[in-house]
């Protein structure tokens, strides 16, 4: 059995019969499904959801767990009375537990607790620093008075591991508190819009019924808020009557109607419509007065994945003879629920208006309405030729979204990132690469272009990044009132003429502006022929969509609640990339090997040390904390920076686009996705007149960089 990374000297491994929690993530299947596959753990409380009722007769909550070799896992309890849970932990206390259930449930790993679990609770305020002779700290048993009290060996282990709790990401009292407020109330107000429903919750929904269908005994009501779901069925445009999914009438065709456009889907179109099955009470009320068109209000909605699988879908069973069915109008009900009608019926509004206006559009356009012959022989025939071009265009294009669907399915791409661009292909890194003729001589030779402006819609992952620390994924610079020009970049000496200029006029020095300034490494993943790698920039206002978060910019050193934000937003894009670079960066600082280079190679200033205090940061360099050299002891200016040149350049101007081959890779454990890529040109210093291209000294290179791609 392996012991945690390491993370500190020192380091006291896990006591006998004790798991890590990146261990249990790797327990096999064959081992899950055996009925007495029980694990020990020990971990530190990240978060806590207070108790609430089920939709049958149990209660819930969970406690979220971290240890150093995982980012959290979650300890499901359940019990029949809310007295019976565990006492409310606090952040940072310490959890030994004996005896729980590895459960791996919609690909998700947690932790269960059965009847023969044993909690024991240490509050993160009575931890003492370390061991005082025959000292007894005030553990908390759960179940009341039952299991062993820590053993010396396990009483160790929890010292040592709560004098190094600083580094793993744990968060602070006040943020715990705030996020088990928040959870309470999700708990008393279970509303939501269909937009934010998840798997395995029960929510209050209001919506629009877009069909109903009677089938053996069940209801099925497909209703519609006008918000979309990407876990919803899609509904196309003029597809909904050729198969089953949203039919009216009755299973056997007794109910039926002689519409043919009625078997139409009606819209909305997209996914932005839930099917609901509901028996008993729910369903003959509302076989009774429900009617298409009708604005409903259904409460206590279990939301999960259908038969359909990937597809989320709402059931209503019996509750108690309760009715969880009425019908919204503005004369009954709360002033809250009117106001959900209002913005639901706006949503509608909007919704239609813009779809009415793309239909015209589209129409006039296969229709080629403009340039209608107004003779009809001719024009009547030649009509006919472009329609039947239209037609056979569309079906083209929608043989190959169909092709594309599937290869994405194939394909296992993460739910947690999102593309622009949907309808535009799928290009191969080793065709990005490829440059683009510019020119050909008498001899048929081509002179390649420097850089292409294109843009490029690709399926990778993310095999390493740069800088190799997260918290200088943000860099500083100096503001200028010369910013609000696009074209200027400031000069040699501008930094220190800024802060001369700033000082004189009383205000003291001018303070950094932050900027997110960071690059990945990817990898093809469209074919298993190709694994080009090429390096992607990530600009601040790129890297402002992809981290998706609502903080701006800052000194992540200082900033640790941001900084813990970004490691999880990061997480969900490159899974363990962090922790296997951080580990290998680690073995290598210890075999006294000095920080292996990015394969962006030396285009970027090493990290430098702290300048004293009142000492001046040097005017060339973009790290904060370097100290002020003599002009001999300064880098040439030819040194590109991080923030001047993109990661694909090196110093002999060839694109870095393929992989260093002499660097061993890092075995990732992350899924694909898609990602837009956009190809550009920098300028960059030349010495050879002969090959500067882009004006006096300096020569065009092409760059690659990430955009319209976001974490959700």
């Amino acid at each position: 059995m392996t012991s945690p990374p390491t993370s500190s000297p020192g380091e006291i491994p896990l006591p006998d019969g004790f798991l890590t929690l990146d261990q249990i993530r790797n327990i096999p299947n064959s081992c899950l499904r055996e009925k007495k596959s029980f694990v020990n753990v020990i971990g530190f409380v990240k978060d806590f959801q207070p108790p609430y009722k089920t939709g049958g007769t149990d209660f819930k909550c969970s406690i979220e767990i971290m240890d150093y070799s995982d980012r959290g896992m979650k300890v499901n309890f359940f019990e029949k009375t809310e007295q019976n849970m565990p006492p409310p932990p606090g952040a940072g206390d310490v959890v030994l537990m004996r005896g729980v259930k590895p459960q791996l449930y919609h690909g998700v790993m947690g932790l269960l607790k059965n009847s023969s679990s044993e909690f024991r609770f240490l509050a993160s305020e009575n931890i003492p620093k370390k061991v005082l002779g025959e000292s007894n700290p005030p553990w908390r048993s759960y179940p009341l008075g039952k299991g062993r009290s820590p053993t010396a060996a396990e009483m160790k282990y929890v010292l040592w591991a709560s004098n190094h709790a600083d580094e793993i990401a744990l968060p602070s009292n006040q943020e715990f508190g705030v996020k088990v407020v928040q959870a309470m109330k999700q708990n008393t107000d279970k509303f939501s819009l269909l937009k934010d429903v998840k798997p395995d919750r029960y929510y209050n929904i209001l919506g629009q019924v877009v069909r109903l269908y009677d089938s053996s005994g069940t209801l099925q009501v497909y209703l519609s808020d006008y918000t979309p779901n990407s876990r919803f069925h899609h509904y196309a445009w003029g597809e909904g009557g050729k198969n089953d999914v949203g039919r009216e009438g009755d299973n056997f065709g007794y109910i039926s109607t002689k519409n043919k456009e009625a078997k139409e889907w009606p819209g909305p179109y997209g996914k932005m419509t839930i099917q609901l099955t509901l028996w008993d009470s729910h369903a003959s009320f509302a076989r009774e007065e429900v009617k298409v068109d009708d604005w409903v209000n259904l409460k206590n909605v279990h939301v999960k994945f259908g038969k359909l699988g990937g597809v989320l879908e709402g059931f209503m069973h019996e509750d108690n003879g309760r009715t969880n069915v009425s019908i919204m109008n503005l004369t009954e009900g709360s002033v809250e629920d009117h106001g959900r009608l209002k913005e639901a019926t706006n949503r509608k509004l909007q919704w239609w208006t813009r779809f009415t206006e793309q239909k015209s559009k589209y129409l006039e356009e296969a229709a080629g309405l403009g340039n209608k012959r107004k003779h009809d022989g001719e024009g009547s025939s030649k009509s006919n030729s472009k329609k039947r071009r239209e037609e056979e265009r569309a079906a083209k294009l929608k043989r190959g979204a169909a092709a594309e669907a599937k290869k994405m399915e194939r394909l296992n791409l993460n739910e947690n990132i999102r593309c622009n661009n949907p309808d535009q292909p799928i290009v191969a890194l080793s065709e990005i690469l490829k440059p683009q003729a510019l020119t050909r001589n008498e001899d048929g030779q081509q002179t390649p272009s420097s850089f292409t402006c294109a843009k490029y819609r690709a399926i990778v992952r993310v095999v390493d990044f740069f800088p190799h620390k997260i918290e200088d994924f943000a860099v500083g610079r100096r503001p200028s009132e010369y910013d609000i020009l696009s074209d200027y970049s400031g000069g040699e000496d501008t930094d220190r003429e800024e802060d001369l200029r700033v000082f004189k006029s009383g205000r003291g020095f001018a303070k950094n502006i932050w900027e997110w300034r960071f690059a990945l490494q990817v990898e093809d993943a469209s074919s298993k022929e190709s694994k080009e790698r090429l390096w992607l920039m990530v600009d601040n206002h790129s890297a402002q969509g992809l981290l998706n978060l609502e903080d701006d910019a800052t000194n992540l050193q200082g900033d640790p609640k941001l900084l813990s934000l970004v490691r999880e937003q990061l997480f969900k894009l490159w899974g363990d990339l962090e922790e296997l670079k951080s580990e290998r960066l680690r073995q290598q600082s210890k075999r006294g090997k000095e920080l292996p280079p990015s394969s962006l190679g030396s285009e970027f200033p090493a990290s430098s040390h702290p300048r004293k205090p009142g000492e001046m940061p040097d005017a060339d360099s973009d790290v904060e904390n370097e100290p002020s050299q003599p002009k001999s002891a300064k880098k040439s200016s030819k040194s590109a920076v991080l923030t001047e040149r993109g990661p694909n350049i090196s110093k002999s101007g060839i694109v870095a686009g393929s992989a260093d081959k002499s660097a061993p890779s890092l075995e990732v454990k992350n899924k694909v996705f898609a990602c837009c890529i956009r190809q550009y040109g920098v300028k960059i210093d030349e010495d050879d007149p002969s090959k500067a291209n882009a004006g006096d000294g300096k020569r065009w290179q092409r760059a690659f960089g990430l955009f319209g791609t976001h974490i959700v």
